[in-house]
This record gives structure tokens, sequence and C-alpha cells, in this order.
């Protein structure tokens, strides 16, 4: 029996799958998640993945592409605005942007719906990468590292965003994932089971603190550039 007749509402058992599927693959490898597993906790029949994604691989990277859609849901507007923001933006807009950026995606990653479940799965397909990877990157990592090297290239006056441009973008993500990552040891040393509204807050001033200092960095021997008029190009990094 297929899951349209045993549940009309097809769309509400193709979401409950995809959270199922993100709260198993976000605590478990990918072979000890069964898909018996799957559809009890999603309260779905046996043939709802087959039905609905045509297999456990499919429903994978269908929640690769649930994950990026989640977690970027009103970041993508966000990004939208800094990139048209960006030619008129001075190299003192560029920072507060940066810091609003990265204070938002702390925001989700810390203390956001998905982030019980999300980082497992993203850290499991930074270390050993699918090909849900490329959905992740395509849909999530890959546009808002575009706009953070160009927010870090017009802070530093440049006119276009280089490789240290990037070096610089990718290290600003480090210490949000890392506050995320090593959450257990860090509660531990705090004395507390989770994080509070004034941790967070603390947190976010952190990061933007850690930002400006990233964006003053310089290679040893290397002169800082001088402003210039020119402002990114909002697809220099596509």
């Amino acid at each position: 029996m297929s899951d349209r007749s045993a549940n009309p509402e097809t769309p509400d058992t193709r979401q409950r799958l995809l959270r199922s599927a993100l709260r198993a693959f976000g605590h478990n490898d990918y072979d000890a998640v069964s898909n018996r597993q799957l559809v009890q906790d999603a309260g779905a029949n046996v043939a709802a993945i087959s039905y609905h994604f045509g297999g456990k691989r499919e429903l994978y990277l269908a929640t690769a592409a649930y994950l990026a859609e989640q977690l970027g849901e009103g970041m993508r507007e966000q990004l939208v605005r800094i990139e048209q923001a960006l030619p008129d933006a001075s190299a003192d807009d560029c920072r507060r942007l940066l810091g609003q950026l990265l204070g938002d995606f702390a925001l989700r990653l810390l203390v956001g719906p998905l982030s019980e479940d999300a980082p497992g799965f993203i850290f499991r397909e930074q270390n050993q990468p699918t090909a849900a990877f490329d959905v992740l990157y395509e849909n999530l990592f890959g546009p808002m590292h575009a706009v953070m090297a160009e927010l870090v290239a017009g802070a530093r006056g440049l006119a276009q965003v280089d490789t240290e441009c990037r070096l610089v973008a990718h290290a600003l993500t480090g210490p949000t994932i890392a506050f995320r990552a090593a959450r257990t040891t860090l509660l531990r040393h705090l004395g507390r089971d989770a994080y509070t509204d004034d941790d967070v807050a603390q947190i976010q001033a952190l990061l933007c603190a850690m930002t400006e200092a990233a964006l003053d960095y310089r290679p040893p021997g290397c002169n800082a550039p001088q402003p210039s008029p020119i402002k990114p190009n909002s697809g220099a990094d596509r």
C-alpha cells in the first residue's frame, strides 16, 4: 500500500520524514540509520520513503536541501540586501554588515530551532563529504562565503575579492562553529546545561570584536592597502 492511500496529507508526511531524517542523520552515521527508524519517528508507513523520495539515499540528499533551506531562511533576504548595498557601501558599512551577518549566523547555529540536529549533519559532511555537501555548498555555504568575502574586501578598501579575503571570510566562521562544536566543553566550564540569553549576547559581542581584529590583520611584511573608492562587484566571488 502506498503512503498516498494511508495518509492523504502527503506533503505533511514528506515534511515529517525530512524532520525525522535530520534528527537521525544529525546524530548518527548514515549506515547506522534504518528506514524503519525513520518512518517510525515520522509516524509514517514503511512505503513512505520510497513513495516520497525513492529511497534512503535520495532522502539523505533531500535532507541536505531541507537543512540548507531552513538555515538559510531569512539569511537569503539578508544576503540579497547586502549585495544590493555593496556598490555604495563604505568600509565602515561593510564592517557593520559583516558583524550583523555573523551575529545572525551565530544565533541560528547556537540556539535556533535546528541547533541540536544541524551541526552533526554539517560536520560529518565537512569531514567526509558526499553529494549532500554539494547541496549544502550550493545553497548555503557558497552564497554566504561569497558575500562575506565581498564584505571583507569592501572593509579593506579593495576593488576586488582576492585569496586573502576568502581566507579571512572563512576564518571568521570558525569561532562561531567552535562555540557550537565544543559547546559541551564550554558549558561544563561555565557550570550550565545550556547557553543563556546573556551567554549568546556575549558570544555575539565577542565575535564582532574578533571580526574587527581579523579585518585589520595583514600578513607579515604586507603594508595595508589604501582605501579605494571602487567597491567590489557583487558577483566578484561567484
